[in-house]
């Protein structure tokens, strides 16, 4: 029989059990007040163990989409080309451009007119072996977008050499980035573990819930609380029985006046 989760308040039977000292009626108290809270305790570890397989299955998703970012990124090193000092280059609507200055100048003023009315990735040129995008973005700024295997963002600052070096180094920042994952990859796999071990773990009170359960079921059955909740017109005490015999004589005692009252009128 499932133990009774309702709250522990007491019927009028029980209370007459109670006031006549019945061992069994205050065992069941005791009970339904150790039942509820070992129910709620109960519900708590269900909803742990909810949150750890999520956190789990989360982790490797994590971990995937990671795996296969910093192996794009390893295919992007692969193929970047050297533009650091005396070997930069860059394309620009066609033009290929060796100062730093003239093309972040003509960088910024391309991305000051996407700032209203677009929403598409605008192509730009090209750097690196890779090509560029004017993408807008929030508070009415403009990012560039460095698309190989991965995507790439760099700032369009205020300043034309500003611009440059934020898209220099987003390019030059490939191995930082490749280390940064390998360490993310690692620590989700070993936080994925943690979490799988722990997946499946028993309510530690499990014994007693059920023992209390059982023993909820037995005093019911025995006191049979379930039927018979409200008084009965038996149950009535003679206080009220004779209030009720007050009532009638009383109601009797009128209709005789009316009786005569009528014959004398007549």
């Amino acid at each position: 029989m499932r133990p009774s989760l309702r709250t522990p308040t007491l019927t009028y039977a029980e209370v007459k059990a109670i006031a006549s000292g019945n061992p069994l009626v205050i065992e069941k108290a005791q009970v339904d007040a150790d039942l509820m809270r070992l129910t709620r305790l109960r519900s708590a570890h269900a909803e742990e163990q909810y949150r750890i397989r999520a956190d789990a299955r989360h982790c490797r998703e994590e971990g995937e989409t990671w795996t296969t970012r910093l192996a794009n990124l390893r295919e992007d090193l692969a193929v970047r080309e050297d533009t650091s000092g005396e070997n930069f280059r860059i394309e620009l609507d066609g033009r290929v451009l060796d100062q730093r200055g003239i093309a972040g100048e003509l960088i910024v003023r391309r991305a000051n007119k996407l700032k209203n009315g677009h929403s598409q990735d605008v192509p730009l040129g090209r750097f690196a072996g890779f090509d560029l995008f004017l993408r807008p973005a929030l508070n009415n700024s403009v990012e560039i977008i460095v698309r190989g295997k991965n995507h790439y963002s760099a700032r369009v600052t205020d300043t034309a050499l500003g611009t440059i070096r934020s898209l220099e180094a987003t390019v030059q920042g490939f191995e930082e980035r490749a280390a940064r994952l390998e360490t993310d990859i690692a620590d989700t796999r070993k936080r994925a573990q943690e979490l799988s071990e722990k997946i499946g773990a028993p309510f530690e009170h499990e014994q007693r819930y059920q023992e209390l359960g059982r023993r909820q079921a037995e005093i019911e059955d025995k006191l049979d609380l379930t039927k018979n909740q409200a008084p009965s017109q038996v149950e009535a005490s003679p206080a009220d029985d004779a209030q009720e015999k007050e009532s009638q004589g009383q109601r009797s005692t009128r209709l005789l006046r009316h009786s005569r009252s009528t014959v004398i009128r007549v």
